[in-house]
């Protein structure tokens, strides 16, 4: 039981990289200021969806197997925050930013903040446990 939830913890960390990736691609897909945030305001909807339900279900996890409070569930406790913050910064300059090219170095500056935090978070834990659950 315990690993079905980590492999659905897992499933939606990958989910949470791929969405990051294509909110890459927003500011790119027009020249119009308006739909880039318009497209924006929407991404910052499915984000935040998604970084909440990857936490509440490591969340979960962590009390099923009654864990023990230690770095690691610290570390992702702020990566989670950081992350969270990120975004809406990331949202906030944009809606400031006058020209699109500034739009979209903003959004490649804080979208891969936001992926190596996680991407660092998934080797460090993969190093911590070599028989960590593999997607298959």
């Amino acid at each position: 039981m315990f690993n079905e939830m980590v492999s659905y913890h897992s499933i939606l960390i990958y989910l949470t990289i791929v969405l990051l990736g294509i909110s890459i691609l927003i500011p790119f897909m027009t020249k119009e200021r308006e739909k880039i945030v318009k497209r924006m305001r929407i991404y910052m909807f499915f984000i935040h969806s998604f970084i909440t339900m990857v936490a509440f279900s490591g969340l979960v996890a962590f009390i099923f197997a009654k864990m023990d409070f230690d770095l690691s569930i610290f570390t992702m406790i702020v990566v989670y925050i950081s992350i969270t913050m990120a975004e809406s910064v990331k949202y906030i300059k944009m809606l400031k930013a006058s020209e699109i090219s500034e739009m979209r170095a903003i959004n490649i500056k804080y979208t891969l903040l936001s992926i190596l935090q996680i991407v660092a978070l998934i080797g460090w834990k993969l190093k911590e446990h070599k028989d960590a659950v593999p997607i298959s």
